[in-house]
């Protein structure tokens, strides 16, 4: 069966496959972007969109994230973000 890619992008929103992600520096927030969640056990997500401004979070669009989720405030994302490619941000190369 052909599915358009909006189509499966509106799929994922109903079923909370797509998820709001927000990136913490201390307790201050710094950014969010949506991300499509791959593996809901290990809590691992690829990111749809930069996280705030990417040379400040270091998170672009593309990226392979850990997140925790919290039952009442949005979920977090934990550790360093993973690129299948090398990225280069603030003139630094991410891997």
């Amino acid at each position: 069966m052909f599915v358009e890619a909006k189509e499966y992008v509106d799929l994922l929103r109903r079923e909370k496959a797509i998820i709001c992600l927000a990136h913490y520096a201390g307790e201050e927030c710094d950014g969010r972007g949506d991300a499509v969640i791959i593996d809901e056990g290990r809590q691992i997500a690829v990111m749809l969109q930069d996280c705030g401004d990417p040379n400040v979070t270091l998170i672009k669009a593309g990226a392979i994230v850990k997140f925790i989720r919290h039952s009442e405030a949005e979920s977090k994302i934990v550790g360093s973000p993973a690129y299948s490619q090398p990225v280069v941000l603030a003139g630094r190369r991410i891997i």
